[in-house]
């Protein structure tokens, strides 16, 4: 902005001084050596009006000047304060990315340092694991062949006994080879290959015989899942660990639900996968049991089917979904969610699950599970011959499940409750996205009983409890909770590779 210009009061000044010499020249005449002119001799005040009007154009010109001045003089003051302030929210801005910066470098070197000091152990156990192998050669030959001699030698039950203990001492030899590998998938494919060729060898030579070859070339993959179950469960009875395994079917017992519907084999090392199976079970366990996340219904869910010339193993818990800034992080080798989450994980679980589905060439998912909302008709046999119809929907609020009556507006609830005037012999539950209704039946008096969801028999929706009197009872519907997290994992099997080399 260029600054305004102040003009010098010429006018005025002129003005004034002629009026001054005039006046002199009036009272000194002889100054001129004679007689003024006649106009200028005459006491008129001509003069005296040009000069005030002189002055009063003159002042117009400096008042209208000032104003501008003024006008100009508000305009830096404003610039100042402007830029005073915008100095300040400089500074502030400044100070404020400073703490940014500091603390970015601050979790920067965290990581770096959390990152270095967790390849040094690797590292350090990778070392002290091939260290272990290195020496423990002979150890280990000679240990396998105690066992092996000591189960021919003692009967059924010991014999059983060291054939166990076997198989647990190349377990851990196993595991030991994985640990001192560079790459994890490339050593499991490779021992793929090694078996492939065994196998296929067989399959032409028509026999069907693996004992010719130098190690099993296939497993069961319903074995790795019963070996991954053993050591973690409290009752294998109740899963059929140790009676009709590995029959289609539902077991359960407090943490585990398995669901059996086809068994298959797979080419490659059975302690591979026990190893993969374990890590999804444990880190499902984990999820499960916290407080937050824990529910008697819905534990642990594993299920094993065939599908398309693959096992497709799927692994559900209750817990925390996974977001979606770390869906591509999960598998990653020191990455752990429980230490985004104030806990202390080590984050090689997923990391061992990824890298050996990798060897088997497989695949590996997740899905994060919510809550259905659904419309469910309940038809209720009472003692007397009458049958109530009853509807209840289940809403997801927030991403719980409530119960909702159909014709109740927006009054939801945690569950609801139903009473009857006789005792209730038998209900039909009929969902309305479900072609088939469950019947629940031989409802005994005077006893009480609960039964779940069997429309989905790896995560029940719902609980009916009945609460049978002599002369009346009482029906509750709660909706249960199933959010949560299920990894599906695809292998190819042993026949499928036959099939795709045909």
């Amino acid at each position: 902005m260029n600054p305004v210009r102040m003009h010098y009061p010429w006018l005025s000044s002129l003005a004034a001084l002629l009026v001054v010499g005039w006046q002199w020249l009036l009272l000194n005449p002889s100054a001129l050596g004679g007689d003024l002119p006649v106009p200028l001799a005459r006491a008129d005040y001509l003069w005296l009006v040009l000069l005030l009007l002189a002055v009063i154009f003159d002042m117009r010109l400096f008042l209208r000047a000032r104003n501008r001045y003024r006008d100009q003089l508000a305009q830096y003051r404003d610039q100042i304060a402007e830029l005073f302030d915008s100095r300040r929210q400089l500074g502030t801005r400044a100070r404020i990315y400073s703490d940014h910066a500091d603390k970015l470098k601050m979790f920067i070197s965290e990581r770096l340092l959390e990152y270095i000091e967790y390849d040094e152990k690797f590292l350090h156990f990778k070392n002290i694991a091939s260290e272990v192998r290195h020496n423990g050669v002979i150890s280990y030959d000679k240990a396998q062949t105690a066992l092996r001699q000591a189960r021919l030698d003692c009967g059924d039950g010991r014999g059983q006994q060291f054939s166990e203990a076997a198989d647990a001492l190349l377990y851990l030899w196993d595991l030991l080879d994985l640990a001192t590998t560079d790459n994890i998938a490339l050593h499991v494919t490779n021992h793929i290959y090694d078996c492939e060729e065994h196998y296929f060898q067989a399959q032409l030579n028509q026999s069907g015989d693996d004992s010719a070859a130098p190690f099993q070339p296939t497993f069961r993959m319903s074995q790795a899942i019963r070996r991954a179950l053993l050591p973690i469960t409290e009752d294998p009875d109740a899963l059929g660990l140790n009676r009709d395994w590995p029959k289609n079917g539902v077991y359960a017992d407090e943490k585990f639900k398995i669901l059996l519907r086809a068994d298959c084999d797979l080419l490659g090392s059975e302690n591979h996968m026990v190893l993969l199976i374990e890590n999804l079970l444990n880190n499902a366990l984990y999820y499960s049991q916290q407080k937050a996340s824990g529910q008697r219904h819905n534990g642990v869910a594993l299920s094993l089917a065939h599908r398309a010339g693959e096992a497709v193993c799927k692994v559900y818990n209750r817990g925390p979904r996974i977001k979606d800034d770390e869906k591509d992080k999960i598998y990653q080798l020191g990455f752990s969610s429980r230490r985004i989450r104030e806990h202390h994980g080590k984050g090689l679980g997923l990391y061992f699950v990824h890298e050996i589905t990798r060897g088997f060439e497989g695949s590996i998912a997740f899905a994060n599970i919510e809550n259905r909302e659904q419309v469910i008709s309940l038809s209720i046999k009472l003692s007397n011959g009458e049958v109530l119809t009853r509807r209840i929907g289940i809403v997801s609020i927030d991403g719980k499940p409530l119960c909702r009556l159909p014709d109740s507006g927006e009054r939801v609830s945690k569950r609801h409750e139903w009473s009857c005037p006789a005792p209730i012999m038998s209900i039909e539950v009929s969902p309305e996205k479900v072609s088939k209704p469950q019947l629940i039946s031989d409802l005994a008096i005077g006893e009480d009983s609960s039964h779940l969801d069997a429309s989905e028999p790896m995560r029940a929706h719902w609980r009916l409890d009945v609460k049978n009197r002599k002369r009346s009872s009482k029906l509750v519907f709660l909706p249960l909770d199933v959010r949560g997290v299920e990894f599906v994992v695809r292998i190819p099997t042993a026949n499928s590779r036959l099939d795709n080399q045909d």
